[in-house]
C-alpha cells in the first residue's frame, strides 16, 4: 500500500502519453555513453538525463541532452523506460525513487544490479513492483556462448573443466584515476561478465563447492612516485560445479593472459599477444575423455571487426574447426532485447533474480 500511495501522489506525471521511443538515463559516465549509442542505433532517443555531477551535466548540455532537476520532472516526459547507469551503490535508491513515481515503470539497470548487502532491500522493494526490470548483463545471451552450448550437445561432450577469462591491462586506467575496487580487487572490474558467461551454459554449471582463490599485486609509478596496489594485479577463483566440472574464473589487470587457446586471432594464432593493451576474453570447455575442447572468443579480437566473435574446436589440442565472424555485439543485443521485452515481444533477457544470483556468486569467496 505504501508504494501505491506514493504512486498516487505523483499520478499527475503519468497523464501524458507514453513516449514509445525515448528513455530517461540516470548517470552520464562512460557506461552511459555506451548505452546511449547502442540505443540510438535501434531508434531509442535520450529524452534527458539525471546527473548530480555539474561537469557531467554541462557535458550533456553541450551534446544537446536535457538535464532534469528531479525524478518527477523526468517522469513528466513519460519515457518508455528508465536507464540506470549510475554507481552500483546508488542503484537501489534510484530504483526506489522511480517506483515511488511510477509503480509500473520499465527499468534497465546496469550490472551489477546491487551490492551484496543490499539484496534483501532490493527484493523487498520489488515485491510490490508491477512494472518490468531488466539488468544489463550483456554477456548473458551472447551468440558466442550460444554456439558453445550447441557444440557441447552436437559433439556429445561432457566438460570436466570450464575456463572463463577476461584480461586487459588497466594500469594506465588506474594512473588516469579509474576507481579502485577494494572489495573484489582485480575481480571487481569484469566479475559479473566472467560469471555470467559460465552461468549461460546452464544451471548445471552453477557452484556446488567453493575452491581456492589466488591474488597478485601491482606496483605502479606515477610522476616518480611508487604505488603499491594489493590484489589489483590478478585474481583467480576456482569452484566445483553442480555437474562436478572444475570451473576457473580468471582476470588480470596487468594484461597477463593465463589461459591462451590457439586460433584467437590470425596475427596471434598460436602465441600470446605481445601488445600491452590487448583485451582477451574467452570461455572454454574441456572434455578430457574425448580430448575435445571448445573455446569461444568474445570481441574485440585483433583482425576482426568490433562486434564479432569466434568459436574454435580442438581435438587433443589441435585446431580442428574455426567458426569465425559470429555477430556478437553483446551490448547492442542486450539493449535490443530489453526494449523488445518492454514492448511485449519477448521474455526478460536478464531478470533481477538472475542478476542477484550473479552478485551472490561474486561474494561466495568473501
Amino acid at each position: 500500500m505504501k508504494l501505491l500511495t506514493k504512486t498516487h501522489k505523483f499520478s499527475h506525471v503519468l497523464d501524458r502519453k507514453l513516449d514509445l521511443f525515448g528513455c530517461v538515463r540516470v548517470g552520464n559516465g562512460n557506461v552511459a555513453s555506451w548505452h546511449e549509442k547502442k540505443l540510438r542505433d535501434i531508434g531509442i532517443s535520450t529524452l534527458g538525463i539525471i546527473e548530480p555531477n555539474l561537469l557531467k551535466q554541462q557535458e550533456a548540455v553541450k551534446r544537446g541532452i536535457n538535464v532534469f532537476s528531479s525524478f518527477v520532472k523526468a517522469a513528466e516526459m513519460r519515457p518508455l523506460f528508465w536507464d540506470i547507469c549510475c554507481p552500483t551503490n546508488t542503484h537501489v535508491e534510484v530504483i526506489r525513487k522511480i517506483i515511488e513515481i511510477d509503480n509500473k515503470a520499465n527499468i534497465v539497470v546496469e550490472k551489477p544490479v546491487c551490492n551484496y548487502e543490499e539484496i534483501e532491500m532490493l527484493c523487498e522493494l520489488l515485491q510490490g513492483f508491477q512494472g518490468k526490470l531488466v539488468v544489463n548483463e550483456n554477456y548473458i545471451e551472447s551468440s558466442v556462448t550460444q554456439k558453445i552450448k550447441e557444440l557441447i550437445i552436437s559433439l556429445k561432450i561432457t566438460p570436466q573443466r570450464v575456463v572463463s577469462e577476461m584480461t586487459k591491462n588497466r594500469v594506465n586506467d588506474f594512473i588516469n584515476g579509474r576507481f579502485l575496487d577494494n572489495n573484489f580487487y582485480a575481480f571487481g572490474y569484469e566479475d559479473s561478465h566472467i560469471i555470467a558467461n559460465v552461468m549461460a551454459l546452464g544451471k548445471e554449471y552453477l557452484p556446488h563447492k567453493i575452491g581456492n582463490i589466488f591474488y597478485q599485486d601491482i606496483d605502479i609509478k606515477v610522476k616518480d612516485k611508487n604505488y603499491f596496489l594489493p590484489k589489483q594485479g590478478m585474481v583467480e577463483k576456482h569452484y566445483t560445479a553442480v555437474n562436478d566440472a572444475e570451473v576457473v574464473l580468471y582476470t588480470s589487470m596487468t594484461g597477463k593472459i593465463k589461459y591462451f587457446y590457439p586460433g584467437w586471432s590470425s596475427k596471434y594464432f598460436d602465441r600470446v599477444p605481445e601488445e600491452e593493451n590487448v583485451r582477451y576474453r574467452v570461455l572454454a570447455v574441456e572434455d578430457y575423455n574425448t580430448g575435445i575442447t571448445i573455446a569461444g572468443f568474445y570481441e574485440p579480437i585483433i583482425g576482426q571487426n568490433r562486434g564479432e566473435g569466434k568459436v574454435v574446436v580442438y581435438q587433443d589440442g589441435i585446431v580442428e574447426e574455426i567458426i569465425s565472424s559470429i555477430t556478437d555485439d553483446t551490448m547492442g543485443i542486450s539493449m535490443k532485447n530489453a526494449v523488445e521485452y518492454f514492448q511485449g515481444k519477448r521474455n526478460n533477457p536478464c531478470s533481477a533474480k538472475t542478476a542477484i544470483q550473479i552478485v551472490e556468486i561474486m561474494n561466495l569467496w568473501h
